[in-house]
């Protein structure tokens, strides 16, 4: 199974910078042509030799790219799809930090580099159950997140919200959220209630209330990774509630059966299917397929509000959910991955527009299209606290001199259809 990795205690604090208006954000529109990017500075690092341990992963993730990269498809003439990736500074599981008065200004210098870039839109993880108003601190959070949409808004992005719980009880956050007791019904209620505040006071234009179904059963102590109890949750969800002009979406990651995508489609009100794309085996090739087609004919949206190439490892094959997160991490992130990263991107994209998707989000874009870290031996054996601390701080600081990777270049590249 993929997993989706966030930052979590060492946030990407990059320096002050403009700082929010005092007003909630009220537009709905979509926002406007970003203005001319800034000169970029290509990173000279070369990806490095693969690692004796490495070189059969990679030459089967090697073979998946390649294969997938054959059989994209033709983009349309005029591609309408949004180019996006993670905004990781502003990531529910980063908890408290996100309350400091220098959150914020991280916030704005990470979407600052991404503009250079000329990135479209950001996929923003704001984690149940932040906002229910019983959780402590939550007012406090809802003017964070109010002020992550303003700067969205202000640097003409679109706004992708996804409704993850916090990954409480694992490396990944310093928060401590208790989910006893919690049931398919209570979960459907609260879940609501933070949607309701998402939609009033951040305006998305899509919010995904379920997405990997999996992920979620792991982290929330209630199993919804059955197609009856995915329709029974999101149908709960989007009772009563107010949607505005705010398009809500759910769905699963490719490598869950598309029963549950089919049965989301047949039997709820959901605006779009909202895909996650990992894994690039057969399999998930296939369900990613069958996902396009059952959406295309229930006249329905397509939103791919996370994907990256996954770099399988033994925690992932072990099932081991949130708790495998940090291996995952610490492997994708290495520079001798970069030119598959970069067929990827390229493929991705070519794919997503051929196929008629509303946004795509390139989630461990976030920091690979500013570096990666060189493997070594003392690395790979480094604790995970460690490892992040040193990749963080070398993103942050090529995203302050706007240094990109080949892939950020290559992401650069497609968005503007070149």
């Amino acid at each position: 199974m993929a997993f989706l990795v966030v930052v979590a205690g060492s946030a990407l604090v990059l320096g002050a910078c403009s700082s929010p208006t005092a007003s909630p954000t009220t537009t709905t529109t979509r926002p406007s042509s970003p203005p001319n990017s800034p000169h970029l500075t290509p990173i000279s690092q070369p990806p490095g030799p693969i690692p004796t341990q490495y070189q059969s992963q990679y030459g089967q993730i090697q073979s998946e790219v390649d294969g997938f990269a054959s059989e994209v498809g033709t983009p349309q003439k005029q591609p309408s799809t949004t180019i996006g990736t993670e905004l990781l500074a502003a990531n529910g599981n980063i908890g408290s930090v996100l309350l400091t008065s220098s959150a914020i200004s991280g916030v704005t210098s990470e979407l600052d580099a991404f503009s250079a870039l000329g990135v479209q839109g950001v996929t923003v993880d704001v984690s149940f159950p932040l906002l229910v108003p019983t959780t402590p601190d939550s007012s406090e959070y809802l003017n964070f997140y109010e002020g992550v949409a303003q700067q969205v808004q202000a640097h003409h992005m679109v706004l992708s919200v996804e409704e993850n719980p916090v990954f409480s009880s694992t490396p990944l956050t310093s928060l401590s959220i208790s989910y006893a007791g919690l049931t398919i019904d209570t979960y459907a209620g609260e879940q609501r209630v933070q949607a309701q505040l998402i939609i009033d006071d951040l305006h998305p234009t899509y919010l995904s209330l379920l997405d990997e179904t999996d992920t979620f059963s792991d982290a929330l102590g209630i199993d919804i990774n059955t197609p009856m109890a995915a329709v029974q949750v999101v149908t709960e969800e989007l009772t009563g509630l107010n949607r505005g002009s705010t398009e809500v979406g759910a769905g699963t990651g490719t490598w869950t059966t598309p029963a549950i995508d089919q049965a989301l489609l047949a039997h709820t009100s959901i605006d779009y299917l909202g895909v996650h794309v990992y894994p690039l085996g057969p399999a998930q090739i296939a369900n990613l397929k069958t996902d396009v087609s059952a959406a295309d004919a229930a006249g329905r949206g397509l939103v791919m509000d996370e994907t990256w190439l996954d770099k399988p490892t033994a925690a992932e094959a072990a099932g081991a959910g949130p708790q495998g997160a940090p291996e995952e991490l610490k492997v994708k992130s290495y520079s001798f991955w970069e030119p598959l990263d970069v067929k990827y991107v390229s493929a991705m994209a070519t794919y997503v527009r051929a196929q008629g998707f509303a946004y795509v989000s390139f989630f461990d874009g976030a920091r690979a299209f500013f570096g990666y870290l060189t493997w070594s031996p003392q690395l790979d054996a480094a604790s995970y606290p460690v490892f992040t601390r040193e990749y963080n701080q070398l993103v942050a600081s090529n995203m302050r001199g706007l240094s990109v990777s080949r892939t950020g270049l290559e992401m650069q590249r497609v968005v503007k259809g070149t």
